[in-house]
């Protein structure tokens, strides 16, 4: 377990000094501030626009972040050939693999965090208090991009880094349509249609379930059942996915 969270620190410290991600950082602020000139000339918003627009961007650029971090965690590792050095201790595939994953979770943490903060302070100036939904918004949005993450890791073991980007994309894409997909079939009447949507929506993630941004908006009471099967979903889904990433990564040869 010492060598898993030593990985974990290993790619957290490089993660955070990666310039890449204070680019997209600096695009989410310059996003704040302009919903909040967009609420300023709305009348009786009080904040509602840069909440938002705020909590879509943070999901948007949260998600570009988890998927650049959890591809190039392994592609530069396989590039510098620090792999094989670390591989040859005794750590392990999986070790390895989870340690990385842990340093991404962290790393998400940290700056989902960072986003969030600058979020509620802007919607506080302009008259949205912070409110438990909006927490909670931000804390099911971890849990999302935690899966990303997974699901970024699980294509970098096998693929290269611009495949592993545009599938990750794909699944994250797809992820929020799934529901409506599955609507759409059903609504057709042809059974080809409808079993091919069921398979989608029961294949690819279902990211909508993380999805607390109205009840953040309209200050709804949340659901402790919504809840309990986001943090189930999330888990299991994540844990399944981090699963197959090592099976995996376990039989790849890479002499």
């Amino acid at each position: 377990m010492n060598h898993v969270l030593a990985i974990a620190r290993v790619t957290y410290r490089e993660a955070v000094r990666n310039r890449v991600l204070y680019s997209l950082l600096f695009f989410v602020v310059v996003l704040l501030l302009v919903s909040g000139v967009l609420d300023s000339m709305t009348t009786g918003q009080n904040g509602r626009v840069v909440l938002d627009l705020g909590l879509a961007g943070v999901q948007l650029f949260g998600a570009l972040i988890a998927m650049f971090l959890g591809v190039s965690a392994m592609s530069r590792e396989v590039a510098r050939k620090t792999l094989y050095v670390v591989l040859a201790k005794p750590v392990g595939r999986t070790g390895f693999l989870l340690g990385k994953f842990l340093g991404l979770l962290a790393t998400l943490g940290v700056l989902l965090a960072a986003m969030g903060g600058c979020l509620l302070l802007v919607a506080a100036v302009f008259g949205a208090a912070p409110s438990g939904q909006a927490l909670l918004a931000l804390a099911m949005m971890w849990l999302e991009l935690g899966l990303i993450g997974a699901v970024a890791l699980l294509f970098a073991v096998f693929t290269g880094p611009f495949l592993s980007g545009m599938f990750t994309l794909g699944v994250f894409c797809i992820g929020h349509l799934t529901p409506g997909l599955k609507a759409l079939g059903r609504e057709s009447g042809d059974a080809f249609i409808v079993a091919l949507t069921q398979g989608v929506y029961y294949l690819f993630p279902n990211l909508d379930v993380f999805d607390f941004k109205t009840e953040a908006l309209y200050r709804l009471p949340v659901s402790a059942s919504g809840v309990g099967l986001a943090l189930v979903y999330g888990v299991a889904y994540t844990g399944a996915l981090l699963a197959l990433a090592a099976l995996l990564f376990k039989r790849r040869d890479f002499r």
